[in-house]
């Protein structure tokens, strides 16, 4: 058996295992995609009613709001990587890519991809991010690239719960026929689009027109594998399409597609599922008492239109004029005879039982309990709390469940700085400047190569630590509040600086360390001008209870920004 067209390193007898292995992947997958289609669908179908409807179909937006009110919590603790050396040989390296990573992200315009992401991963129960090195990028020097992946279009091993130990791993894209046949031109008879047909998409592909959008596109097929040479394991990749080989890396030589040695592909996991690397998302929990809500809205708004609108039963002959009286604009009715009972009688329906509305509002309340999307987490309140620590003292206890789902995001977000970094240590041969802007305005110019990571006999490496890039506004408003109350005790008087520096030591304060400096400097000029600081045993009460206030206020539960 030989493949058509192909010349390479890649055996037919390997390159049969990728396909069979390939349909076997994909035939295993699809309950899980036709989930992720249909929730997608049936989440438009809550905010998309349809407008020919004569009464259109109350839809509350409560999931959305669920879901919008976590993607802001995530978008609020936006992470930043903080690399820590392990080896202090490399403090210099690791601070250097400290300062360096966050600009290498915004290259990448990573910050939107995360936002794209999290909406992803809400909905559907996981994201996937793909950190590659794009050759193309950094005009035509090369560099990182980092995407959001569509799980419809990866395919791993059945029955794993880790990507990366998948024995192959498959990305799929519909690539057009002209600009495959352009960067493969003696292949060109190969790209029809019939391998495209069997794609599964979030629109409707059964109408004519998206038939013929897909036969101008031809399904090509990424597989990722990992080989062992030597003592070392590399990553390899095969493109494909329709039994066709395009191009592979072991033609390339041994040295593989990533010296890391791992799939370029890190899953955000929401809620996991026990059999597989992905889980399962908001809509799939609040989906039934979304739908029991939107039930109970459509039979308490036809009550109402109909219990609102007074009707009359006429008797036929009876000598009114029926036409003058449904004609709200008339002042006079004519009839014929007398009126009675017996030719009109008022018709109007009852109002809904109370039970109802009821059990209404309690699925409201169902649902906010299992999305965790109760009151306090939007600035609500209800029983009478009014007072602002007690409402501040709520939002923290309710912030566990946002709280554990940033810190499993901050894991993955440590996965893909990890491959970053791997990456500037293979591909960054000459340096690379960045300009970096500190918190007073200032640049600063930092130069980087993949060299100055080390390889062979000192190879450096580095732990990645992850905080929030920026406090939330609740967050910053308590903190200023803490502040100018220490203010007002005194606690920044020259006079008093040990005591200070010993109480600001003892808080959770972001930037202490400048406040700490400033207080040290303000005590030397205290002295130099002739008086000394007086000693932490006699400074006045309000000190020993401005201390006490803060070792109360460290017993408190940590914010959200604090997870790191």
């Amino acid at each position: 058996m030989k493949i058509d067209n192909y010349f390479g390193k890649i055996t037919p007898e390997f390159f049969g295992k990728v396909q069979e292995s390939f349909k076997l992947y994909k035939d295993h997958k699809q309950l899980f995609d036709r989930r992720i289609i249909d929730n997608n669908k049936w989440y438009k179908s809550r905010y998309a009613s349809d407008p020919d409807a004569p009464i259109p179909e109350p839809t509350t937006p409560y999931l959305f709001n669920a879901i919008a009110n976590k993607h802001a919590d995530a978008m609020d603790n936006y992470p930043e990587p903080n690399i820590l050396e392990r080896d202090e040989r490399d403090s210099g390296i690791a601070e250097k890519l400290t300062k360096i990573l966050p600009m290498q992200l915004e290259l990448c315009d990573f910050k939107r991809t995360y936002s794209r992401a999290w909406w992803y991963k809400l909905k559907n129960g996981a994201a996937c991010y793909g950190v590659f090195y794009n050759p193309d990028f950094g005009r035509g020097k090369g560099d990182i690239d980092i995407k959001r992946i569509d799980l419809l279009n990866l395919f791993w091993e059945p029955g794993i719960i880790d990507i990366q130990d998948s024995r192959f791993l498959f990305l799929t894209a519909l690539i057009d026929n002209e600009e495959l046949s352009v960067k493969y031109p003696h292949l060109a008879d190969r790209f029809t689009g019939s391998g495209s047909m069997d794609v599964l998409t979030y629109d409707d592909m059964q109408n004519t027109a998206s038939r013929d959008l897909l036969r101008d596109k031809t399904l090509v097929v990424d597989c990722y594998y990992k080989r062992r040479v030597g003592d070392k394991q590399t990553v390899e990749l095969i493109k494909f399409t329709d039994g066709t080989i395009l191009e592979a890396s072991e033609d390339l030589g041994d040295s593989g597609l990533y010296d890391h040695g791992m799939y370029p592909f890190v899953l955000d996991v929401l809620y996991p599922d026990e059999d597989s690397p992905v889980g399962f998302g908001l809509v799939d929990i609040v989906k039934n008492p979304q739908l029991y809500i939107d039930k109970l809205d459509s039979l308490i708004s036809k009550n109402a239109l109909i219990s609102g609108k007074i009707r009359f039963m006429v008797k036929d002959n009876g000598g009114l004029n029926e036409y003058e009286l449904s004609d709200v604009s008339r002042d006079i009715i004519h009839v014929a005879g007398s009126v009675g009972d017996e030719n009109i009688r008022e018709l109007q329906a009852k109002p809904m039982p109370s039970f109802i509305i009821q059990h209404r509002q309690n699925k409201i309340q169902e649902l906010k309990e299992i999305s965790g999307n109760r009151d306090f987490q939007q600035g609500g309140t209800y029983g009478g709390v009014t007072a602002y620590s007690a409402i501040v003292a709520l939002q923290q206890a309710g912030e566990k469940l946002a709280r554990d789902m940033l810190s499993t995001g901050y894991d993955a977000f440590r996965d893909v700085v990890y491959l970053c970094v791997e990456l500037i240590r293979q591909f960054y041969s000459d340096p690379r400047s960045y300009r970096i802007t500190d918190g007073d305005g200032k640049s600063e110019y930092v130069r980087l190569s993949g060299g100055e990571l080390g390889s062979g006999y000192h190879r450096a490496e580095f732990d990645i630590s992850v905080s929030a890039e920026k406090n939330n506004p609740y967050s910053r408003i308590a903190q200023n509040q803490t502040l100018t109350e220490l203010w007002q005790m005194g606690v920044f008087d020259p006079a008093r600086a040990d005591a200070a520096v010993l109480m600001l030591e003892a808080m959770h304060i972001d930037g202490k360390e400048k406040l700490i400096e400033g207080i040290k400097n303000m005590k030397a000029e205290f002295e130099a001008a002739g008086a000394p600081a007086q000693p932490i045993e006699k400074a006045p009460a309000q000190h020993k209870a401005a201390g006490a206030l803060i070792q109360n206020q460290n017993k408190e539960p940590k914010s959200a920004t604090e997870i790191a």
